[in-house]
């Protein structure tokens, strides 16, 4: 297999790769939603403008066979400056990986190889979900090297296995939170008229839009500058991703209404037999008739009679989404550390010194110490 690396590192030259990126995506990942070439420009110009792009692509006689998705950023970790290169990624991406397939571990190397020639201190692999085959590789490569790598398991994100019967899935839920969701549910009936509308079609996105920031205006995802609008590059992220998925069939707005007045919304995306459920939010002023929980019951009973497999609810497990489930998915964020002397000081003072001595008064004089020294 005689392989080739190109990196691309502006983004026209990235957007004209978009058939060769989404064609790779298809026939090595069934076109993932999360990893098509629209995710990954949208991603970019929403949160990341005016960063310094590097694309990673490898090709086989000339067809693109994986890619490695980056950015180069300056940062200071430790008090030392660092040439940093990391996914493009970031708190709204949901399934991170290279781009290759379990086996080409030869790729990956080569990957590597040119983000060491770039010269960069760190290199910063987030979230990657711990079924991807990394770590043999990574760790061989290190070793080979002589870089230093650090793994840290970050976050355990939630899912339903749908399994049997919806009322065979209710039973293995508390009888405490059983009891909760009938609650919920009794109430928004004795106030009024309620339901539950889906979109699906292009034609509905300037309606739901309306709709969902109705709801998200009066959020407490709002209040907390973590709504899908609170912010101008998360508003923009979602705004197209929203439209591009409904366009192109893999998304789902579910919004539930009570007496006509949207309450809560889900926003979801499909892939083969998987459910993502990408955003959640309610309106305050309905906080007492939990929309919430009453929109989750019914299109978690809904996805039981479709042949849906697993109920992604992605993000970390919180005690609200425990209840639904015990089953996670853990995700690990990889550092690898290069031969630079910032980088193997910011190795030992943050991930060995740290584990010994905590937040201890001698750590923090360091950090301030090789601060000062580098202002």
């Amino acid at each position: 297999m005689d392989i080739e690396i190109r990196i691309t590192r502006d983004l026209d030259s990235f957007l004209r790769l978009v058939d060769q990126w989404n064609g790779m995506v298809a026939e090595k990942f069934d076109g993932h939603p999360f990893f098509s070439h629209f995710w990954f420009v949208n991603y970019y110009q929403s949160f990341f403008p005016g960063q310094s792009l590097y694309i990673l692509t490898a090709h086989n006689g000339g067809k693109m066979v994986g890619a490695l998705p980056m950015i180069i950023c300056r940062r200071r970790l430790a008090g030392l400056p660092l040439k940093e290169v990391r996914l493009l990624a970031g708190e709204h991406s949901h399934v991170n990986q290279i781009l290759v397939k379990s086996g080409d571990g030869k790729i990956v190397d080569l990957f590597f190889d040119s983000l060491l020639q770039e010269g960069v201190d760190l290199i910063c692999l987030a979230d990657i979900p711990a079924e991807f085959p990394l770590p043999f590789g990574v760790c061989d490569f290190c070793r080979s090297h002589r870089l230093l790598l650090e793994r840290k398991s970050v976050k355990a994100s939630p899912f339903i296995r749908v399994e049997g019967s919806f009322e065979e899935y209710r039973k293995r839920l508390s009888k405490k939170f059983r009891e909760l969701l009938n609650n919920r549910l009794n109430r928004i009936k004795r106030v009024g008229s309620f339901e539950i509308r889906s979109f699906t079609r292009p034609t509905d996105y300037e309606l739901l839009l309306k709709d969902m920031q109705s709801i998200s205006a009066d959020s407490w995802q709002s209040q907390n500058n973590t709504g899908l609008y609170s912010t101008d590059d998360s508003s923009t992220f979602y705004r197209n991703l929203i439209q591009h998925s409904l366009e192109n069939g893999y998304g789902e707005v579910s919004i539930l209404y009570i007496t006509d007045k949207p309450a809560a919304f889900e926003y979801h995306i499909f892939h083969g037999s998987t459910e993502y459920c990408l955003k959640v939010e309610f309106a305050q002023r309905f906080a007492k008739l939990s929309p919430g929980a009453v929109l989750d019951q019914k299109l978690v009973k809904r996805a039981f009679s479709t042949d849906i497999k697993v109920y992604d609810l992605l993000g970390f497990q919180s005690e609200y989404k425990a209840r639904w489930t015990k089953d996670v998915r853990w995700q690990h964020r990889y550092y690898l550390f290069n031969r630079s002397l910032p980088a193997w000081a910011v190795y030992v003072i943050e991930h060995r010194l740290r584990n010994r001595l905590g937040k201890s008064k001698l750590l923090r004089r360091i950090r301030r110490l090789l601060k000062r020294n580098n202002d």
